[in-house]
C-alpha cells in the first residue's frame, strides 16, 4: 500500500467512525423522547458501541493499530474474548469466540477447525472459565486441553500457540458459583501443561484489578479488553 492509499484508508475509517457516532447520538435523542425504563437497555448498548468507536479512534491517532497487529493471528475463547469484538477493540476476523464456550463445545461447534483453517501465524487460546464449572477435576480439563493443542500442533506445525491464564473472578461471582474458586488450581495445571507441550503460557493476572470488572464480577469493561489485547501483542511480539 503506497502513501496515497494509506491516507485514503485512514480517511475512510474516519468517515465510518464519524457515521457510527452520529448514528449513536441520533438513537439516544430518539430514546430520550420515550419512557426511560424502556430505553435504558438500548442506551447502554449504544454507549458501549460508542466507547468501542472511541477506542478505535485512539488506535488510529498515533497509538498501536491493534487490528493491523492481529492480521495474521487468531484468538479462540468464550464470552470474555467475544467482548473484544463487542467493544470494538478488534474486528471479528481474528476472533473466534462465543458466549458459554468450553473446550467441548468449541470442538463440537467447529471453532477449533475454523481457527485451523485460517492458518494463523499466532494462535491464542483463552478457554477455561466455563470449563472450571464443567469439570470437577482439573486433570480432566487438562486432558481435553492437551488433545485440542496436539490437534492444532499436528495441523499447524509452524503456528506459535499461546495459552492465556484464566482470569480470576470476584468473590461475588464465587458466592453464586462456588466452583469458580478453583480458578487458581486450574491455572497451575495449565502452566504444567504448557511446559509439557512446549507452548507459551501468558499470565494475565497483572492487568486485572477491582475496577476492571462489570457488575457480575466475571466479565470486563472495555478498558480492560484493550489492555488485554495490548498485552497479547507485547507477549507475542506482534
Amino acid at each position: 500500500m503506497n502513501f496515497s492509499d494509506s491516507i485514503n484508508a485512514l480517511n475512510n475509517q474516519k468517515k465510518i467512525e464519524e457515521a457510527q457516532v452520529a448514528k449513536g447520538i441520533e438513537i439516544v435523542k430518539e430514546l430520550e423522547k420515550k419512557d426511560v425504563s424502556q430505553s435504558e437497555e438500548k442506551i447502554n448498548l449504544v454507549q458501549s458501541n460508542l466507547q468501542g468507536v472511541n477506542i478505535n479512534q485512539e488506535n488510529s491517532n498515533g497509538g498501536i493499530n491493534l487490528i493491523d497487529k492481529f492480521s495474521s493471528s487468531v484468538i479462540l475463547g468464550d464470552s470474555r474474548a467475544e467482548s473484544i469484538v463487542s467493544y470494538g477493540i478488534l474486528d471479528s476476523s481474528p476472533v473466534v469466540a462465543y458466549k458459554g464456550r468450553n473446550l467441548i463445545t468449541a470442538q463440537k461447534e467447529g471453532d477449533i477447525n475454523k481457527a485451523i483453517n485460517l492458518s494463523p501465524t499466532n494462535l491464542f487460546l483463552t478457554y477455561g472459565l466455563n470449563d472450571v464449572e464443567l469439570y470437577g477435576d482439573p486433570s480432566d480439563f487438562i486432558k481435553e486441553y492437551e488433545k485440542v493443542i496436539k490437534d492444532i500442533q499436528s495441523k499447524l506445525p509452524n503456528t506459535k500457540i499461546y495459552v492465556n491464564s484464566i482470569f480470576k473472578v470476584k468473590d461475588k461471582a464465587i458466592s453464586e458459583s462456588p466452583s469458580l474458586k478453583n480458578v487458581p488450581q486450574f491455572n497451575t495445571d495449565i502452566i504444567n501443561m504448557c511446559n509439557k507441550l512446549g507452548v507459551t503460557y501468558i499470565d494475565g493476572s497483572s492487568i486485572v484489578d477491582e475496577s476492571s470488572y462489570e457488575d457480575d464480577g466475571i466479565h470486563f469493561k472495555p478498558g480492560f479488553n484493550k489492555r488485554w489485547v495490548e498485552m497479547l501483542v507485547q507477549k507475542a511480539n506482534l
